[in-house]
């Protein structure tokens, strides 16, 4: 099924490596934009709704599920998080913004399972339909600041070997995404202050979408 039919709104997805900032900046930019009036939906993967969300929260941080479980599980989540959640607020003409979609798996999930994340993005769009984002920002930062963020410190990097080693992989996923799959990505530099990333992310989606009149239809 096509979930894209009648879309009238906008899609924005934040993404990144763990510590990149992409949660802080997602809620940033949403607050600012209810501010000015617009009708925001704010979403993340994996959902907590679906059975198959549950599912991946319950099971992938107790290491119960092999690669393989993980990929098909977010999958179908975000088939169903686009059929109840994202065509219909774009379909209702909202803004639509998102901590992680398809894009994460691929950069992730590749990690695990060996299967390029070419193939992973091209299962999402094929098989499921996920609605195409009108731009993806990749919010780029180094291993080390990431995991820096996240409580890691700097002279503890070498007992954090597997995590530090498998970041560098998403984040090379990530840079090859940029370089060249067929979507609307845009690589922002998050080794700034979130502050100034927030508003540079903020400022292209509102380039994107144009003038007030644009902004005025996704308005209660």
């Amino acid at each position: 099924m096509n979930f894209d039919l009648g879309r009238t709104g906008y899609l924005f997805v934040v993404e990144g490596i763990d510590g990149s900032g992409k949660t802080t900046v997602c809620l940033m930019v949403v607050e600012a934009l209810r501010k000015e009036g617009v009708h925001v939906i704010h979403l993340r993967e994996p959902t907590s709704e679906s059975k198959w969300g549950q599912e991946i929260r319950l099971r992938s941080p107790k290491g119960e599920l092999t690669p393989d479980e993980e990929l098909t599980l977010f999958i179908k989540d975000r088939e169903w998080n686009a059929k109840n959640r994202i065509s219909p607020a774009l379909a209702e003409g909202k803004v639509v913004i998102m901590d992680r979609y398809f894009f994460a798996t691929g950069a992730y999930q590749t990690t695990s399972t060996g299967i390029p994340w070419e193939d992973i993005l091209k299962r999402n769009r094929e098989e499921i339909h996920a609605p195409e984002p009108d731009m993806v920002f990749i919010l780029d930062v180094s291993v080390e600041i990431g995991l820096r963020r996240i409580g890691g410190r700097e002279e503890d990097l070498n007992q954090q070997f597997e995590q530090y080693d498998r970041l560098l992989r998403v984040r090379q996923a990530y840079l090859e995404m940029v370089e060249r799959d067929t979507g609307n990505l845009v690589l922002v530099d998050a080794s700034r202050d979130l502050e100034v990333v927030y508003f540079d992310v903020l400022q292209q989606i509102i380039r994107y979408i144009g003038n007030e009149k644009h902004l005025e239809r996704g308005k209660n």
